[in-house]
């Protein structure tokens, strides 16, 4: 029976990556990664005994929209703008999650590459490093 050739990196698809690869794609860490994996959150598949992830299966597990922007779905609120303050550098853009508002300060140029109106469906990606909690008395 004749050997078969080994696979080589030109055979391997380029949306399949290996652990590391997807951590760094989703920017987790790799303890991060692994333990969103035994959580459930990310759904491991084995190839050749080794793990293997298709970025589509990635991006629809966090809750990615499939070939969108490489930011984990974790932060992101989905919903409509109600009220845009243009500025000369600055833009107030005021969007209404559910019962939620929330008001983001983004640049003119930002507002006007964008086309944004009022009306229009938006995501708001919340990017925070520090979260300060304030008690009545």
């Amino acid at each position: 029976m004749p050997k078969r050739p080994r696979p080589t990196i030109m055979d391997v698809p380029k949306d399949v990556l290996t652990a590391r690869e997807a951590a760094q794609y989703l920017r987790l860490t790799l303890p991060t990664f692994y333990r969103y994996m035994r959580q459930g959150k990310i759904p491991p598949s084995k190839i050749g005994g080794r793990y293997r992830f298709k970025k589509s299966l990635l991006e629809r597990c966090l809750g990615e929209t499939v070939g969108g922007e490489d930011v984990s779905a974790r932060n992101k609120l989905v919903g409509k703008i109600t009220a845009i303050k243009r500025g000369t550098i600055l833009a107030q853009v005021n969007l209404d999650v559910g019962e939620h508002k929330i008001t983001a300060v983004i640049t003119r140029d930002a507002l006007d590459d964008f086309g944004l109106k009022v009306g229009d469906a938006a995501v708001a990606l919340i990017k925070a490093t520090e979260v300060m909690i304030i008690r009545k008395r």
